[in-house]
């Protein structure tokens, strides 16, 4: 199962426009030395008289609700701007965008403020960035909603001469905002899309949030255009991205289209899509270069769901937890609990390059019956001319389940209408304990591939350990 590819030229539109970067500014308040009154129309002001004057800070009323309206929206960030927030909320009224960021030289800083309510029909309904730099501290984005892309923020570049899109989040939220898409291969991104840009999350939380199109609950990022452009990153340091829903996408959580992501010590927890509940990581357009990376450090990628049905196009493969078209790095990592309702991968669908080092996969469920519920810990499964390869070096993959082959491993899915043999399969100092399968290879199933075990434990599976019995040298049983 490759990562859904959005066929549609995202942020390729008249609001985007290309940004650069400004050295800092002077300080500017609305009131000298005194703080910006509690209207609407005097935050206007402000803003503009920040730009025009080469940029500066600006600060807000304690407490302040500042709402706008289609007739008092704040004017695009043209230089470098810092807001202290003082507790304030900037309310766009179901009905405008908050912030834009725009060039070449928006540099927005908010710290201390609640950003809500915002609407954009295309992206970003909170902030959309273009091509600047964006940094919140201690700030919460929620129920804001962008039709298109990036419900709470969109970040992106559109094509052309200028700086690289960053957007930084530190000690902050972005929590139940909305991407719903039109039915046209868009609503992408609830809480937050990156197109080409580079997004740094400190001991936040994107939670929450929902996609209505093809990519990411919580965060879609990577390529999402479809155009040449700089390689995205994403990088969650001590973060949660949980609850999200994407119920016609891949990524409940995250969808990742080649891009790097790095997760450290952070969760992705408790979401749910079509397609990859947790993490989807694929190679994005065409499937060619450069390829999705994903690595995740001392994180956990646990409790998600796969709601996809059978009957539809493709294999019966969905991932409750993570799916894997790239290369995939797990260290010390945890996907446990995970589910895919139907079809097969409870834990994990790799059908690319993945190592697991000093990890677990454990507890997850591909909870449907027959054949089509295959691989309750891993599936790993080589498409048409696409090598395979998956590692586990001293991991655990104990007590999954599924309804067809291979409890804790599906190495291929032997299924009669669209059979896809397994990948190279290598197992160092492992274990593969206690799972069980409905049809036989409670520990492993392997279709027509090489799997090699060294020091490695398959032992107390239900109702055997591996399957076609003699396939596996050192498993018996």
């Amino acid at each position: 199962m490759r990562a859904t590819v959005v066929r549609l030229a995202l942020f390729a539109s008249a609001a985007v426009l290309v940004v650069g970067l400004l050295p800092a500014a002077s300080a500017y308040a609305a009131n000298p030395g005194g703080s910006v009154p509690c209207s609407a129309s005097a935050l206007i002001a402000a803003v503009n008289t920040a730009n025009t004057s080469g940029g500066g800070t600006i600060n807000l009323s304690a407490g302040c609700a500042y709402t706008l309206t289609p007739g008092n929206a704040l004017p695009t960030v043209s230089t470098r701007i810092g807001v202290n927030g003082n507790g304030a909320t900037l309310d766009g009224s179901d009905a405008v965008r908050i912030f834009e960021v725009d060039g070449p030289a928006g540099n927005l800083s908010l710290n201390n403020m609640t950003l809500t309510h915002g609407s954009a029909t295309d992206f970003g309904g909170a902030i959309l960035n273009s091509n600047g730099v964006v940094t919140l501290n201690q700030s919460t984005v929620t129920k804001n909603t962008a039709v298109i892309a990036g419900g709470g923020i969109a970040t992106g570049v559109f094509p052309g001469p200028g700086g690289s899109p960053s957007l930084t989040l530190n000690n902050s939220v972005v929590t139940d905002n909305s991407s719903p898409g039109t039915g046209n291969f868009d609503g992408v991104g609830g809480g937050i899309a990156n197109n080409h840009g580079v997004v740094t999350i400190n001991n936040g939380s994107v939670n929450g949030n929902s996609a209505g199109g093809p990519q990411g609950g919580g965060i879609a990022t990577g390529s999402l255009d479809m155009q040449p452009g700089p390689q995205a990153s994403l990088t969650l340091n001590n973060t949660d991205v949980n609850n999200n829903t994407a119920p016609n996408a891949g990524g409940g959580g995250i969808q990742n289209l080649q891009g790097l992501v790095t997760l450290n010590s952070s969760r992705v927890d408790g979401n749910t899509a079509l397609n990859a509940g947790g993490i989807a990581s694929g190679n994005g357009p065409a499937g060619g270069p450069p390829f999705a990376l994903l690595q995740l450090n001392k994180s956990e990628v646990n409790n998600n769901i796969a709601t996809a049905p059978l009957g539809s196009e493709g294999p019966p493969i969905a991932a409750g937890g993570i799916a894997n078209g790239g290369t995939a790095i797990l260290n010390s990592t945890t996907v446990d609990g995970n589910k895919a309702l139907h079809t097969s991968g409870g834990g994990i669908v790799n059908h690319g390059t993945m190592t697991l080092n000093k990890s677990e996969v454990n507890g997850n469920r591909a909870a449907g019956a027959g054949g089509v519920a295959s691989g309750g810990g891993i599936i790993s499964a080589t498409g048409p001319g696409v090598p395979t390869f998956l590692t586990i070096n001293n991991s655990s993959v104990s007590n999954n389940s599924a309804g067809g082959v291979g409890g804790g491993i599906a190495n291929g899915l032997p299924n009669p209408h669209m059979p896809l043999p397994g990948g190279t399969l290598t197992i160092n100092q492992s274990q593969i304990t206690g799972n069980s399968a409905g049809l036989g290879g409670g520990g492993i199933f392997n279709v027509n591939a090489i799997v090699t075990l060294s020091r490695t434990t398959v032992a107390g599976n239900t109702p055997d350990n591996c399957e076609p019995t003699g396939s596996i040298a050192a498993c018996t049983g």
